[in-house]
């Protein structure tokens, strides 16, 4: 069947041949999949497709692929491919985006999913049971190691890089006892038979088996044809167990596992999360009636997973990310936190200002710093420059004598991906602690990537001391699009307290909901704080500080 395109559209939607442009890694699994996807489009549209091959970070770095800092490795390069119009389409692994959305793109379409488990591949036919103790099992996955390690803790864990053939091929080589992969993955390029079992215990990665086809949020021909190759129950399913990412702000290292079964309108979701050893289970019936109802039995579930209970509700964290520190500080006071931004980070690819900076940083010389206050700051000057590019100008200043400060742990591994290995964080991590940090210093010069609402503590600190500041903005803070699935809760009264960081949270929430009388609300510093009651919101706490422990010491006292 081929739907009429317009001209106007066409040349949007299609490449100057007028072929559908499919961007792709290159392993085989990556180009299998998206081959399906390819057939059907054509099938829907009469219209052929082509490969584009895409290589990623994932692909040539040698490096873990769970450091913090670092999201999404195969995904980034992809992603920028279709928003610089080189390609129309992309087809992902779901399990292995993001769970954050990236401004400009939209998930089109969810198709059929596959098997969604796990299986074993042994060299010796053994089964998990059968290995022998000291077996050598390889996975780079903290989620099948949580499990494995809580299964058969006299088997040696050892990380695992490759595609599917080259991860296979260690095992028979004999380099690794065994390994586990997904079935649908290794069934998908034909070789479910290297299987050994299937491992029905272990609980598997949100949405492992779906599919994620991605296009521009703007072409709406495209849009159309994929509408048609998503299906309803995987993507309320998928949407329910990624949720669950959501609302323990899940980074690559975290051990999350969810399930959802769906019968009729009733949703059972399953979750588990392990922590320092510790595994927590959630299980979830719901209502499902659309894909946001299935987002709000995600957070449940996750809100579960945090220790939360009908007695003991959880503390709402709304900033774009970051809330893992949050979360950490309050879990140590016994406080349970769920995060669902309200905000997010749009790159300004191709800027002036991230150029700039590039430029000064592959120039510096000792005694200048580059200092940033948020995590997102060095991903998203990658993604508007070239991560290559980033990176290179990094090393270059790192060894020409450049330090480095960070407002916290999170955000200096950002600055040590791209080449700083001695990082200055300080005790008190804001961006008044490094002001602080740095008054022994010798003033000189500070880069200073940040976002559009960054706020001015840091740069005109800097500047009252003597320092030269040159300032960029690399990234832009904006009100998500889509509702978030927490205004479910703070309607219904099922969280005690919302913690707003900046202005731009306050405006967030407000632009969705109104927090009833029963929940708190705890403001991360005296500007915020003026920003919600000048909107009219009741404050009930100001922390200290905008460090993750006085924000918890806030929280604390509100709900005290």
């Amino acid at each position: 069947m081929s739907i009429p395109l317009p001209e106007t559209e066409f040349a949007s939607s299609l490449d100057d041949a007028g072929m559908i442009r499919l961007g792709t890694r290159a392993s085989l699994l990556a180009r299998t999949q998206s081959a399906t996807i390819g057939n059907a489009l054509a099938d829907i549209s009469g219209v052929a497709w082509q490969e584009v091959l895409i290589r990623t970070h994932g692909d040539d770095t040698a490096g873990s692929l769970d450091q913090p800092g670092r999201p999404g490795v195969f995904v980034s390069a992809l992603r920028d491919a279709l928003l610089d119009g080189r390609v129309d389409v992309i087809v992902h692994s779901y399990k292995d985006l993001p769970s954050a959305p990236e401004p400009g793109l939209v998930l089109a379409a969810v198709p059929i999913r596959a098997d969604a488990r796990d299986g074993l591949v042994s060299r010796d036919a053994l089964t998990l049971q059968e290995l022998p103790p000291g077996a050598i099992v390889g996975t780079s996955s903290p989620r099948r190691a949580a499990a494995i390690a809580s299964m058969r803790p006299d088997l040696v864990l050892r990380p695992i890089r490759g595609n599917v053939d080259s991860r296979i091929g260690k095992v028979r080589s004999g380099e690794f006892d065994a390994t586990i992969l997904a079935v649908a993955g290794v069934t998908r390029i034909g070789r479910e038979a290297e299987f050994t079992e299937i491992l029905d215990d272990l609980l598997p990665a949100p949405a492992q088996g779906a599919l994620a086809v991605e296009c521009r949020a703007d072409d709406h021909v495209m849009r159309e044809w994929l509408a048609q190759l998503d299906d309803r129950e995987a993507r309320l399913i998928t949407a329910a167990e990624r949720e669950v990412l959501v609302g323990i702000d899940a980074a690559c290292t975290t051990a999350i596992a969810a399930s959802g079964e769906l019968s009729g309108q009733a949703i059972r979701l399953r979750a588990q999360l392990t922590r320092g050893g510790v595994t927590t289970n959630a299980d979830v019936l719901a209502v499902v009636v659309d894909e946001r109802s299935a987002r709000v039995a995600g957070l449940r579930a996750a809100a579960a997973l945090m220790g939360a209970t009908k007695d003991r509700l959880p503390v709402l964290l709304i900033r774009s990310e970051g809330n893992d520190s949050d979360s950490e500080s309050l879990d140590a006071l016994g406080v349970p936190a769920i995060s669902d931004p309200y905000v997010q980070i749009a790159p300004r690819r191709g800027g002036d200002d991230a150029r700039r900076l590039q430029q000064q940083l592959s120039e510096a010389t000792p005694g200048q710093w580059l200092v940033v206050t948020s995590p997102m700051a060095v991903p998203s000057w990658a993604a508007a420059i070239g991560e290559s590019e980033l990176l290179a100008a990094g090393q270059q200043a790192a060894a020409a004598g450049m330090r480095a400060a960070a407002t916290g742990e999170r955000t200096a591994q950002t600055l040590r991906a791209i080449g700083f290995t001695d990082v200055l964080v300080p005790d008190k991590r804001s961006a008044q602690g490094v002001v602080d940090a740095l008054v022994e210093v010798e003033p000189g010069m500070v880069l200073f990537p940040a976002g559009n609402l960054a706020l001015r503590t840091l740069p005109e600190g800097l500047r009252d001391r003597g320092w030269s500041v040159s300032e960029g903005v690399v990234y832009d803070t904006q009100i998500v699009d889509d509702e978030p699935a927490s205004t479910a809760l703070i309607a219904a009264g099922e969280v005690s307290a919302v913690v707003l960081r900046s202005p731009s949270a306050v405006r967030g929430l407000l632009n969705f909901v109104t927090p009833p009388a029963s929940v708190l609300v705890v403001c991360a510093g005296d500007t915020t704080a003026q920003a919600a009651r000048d909107a009219g919101l009741r404050v009930d706490e100001v922390a200290a500080s905008p460090s993750s422990a006085d924000v918890a010491k806030a929280v604390a006292a509100a709900l005290a």
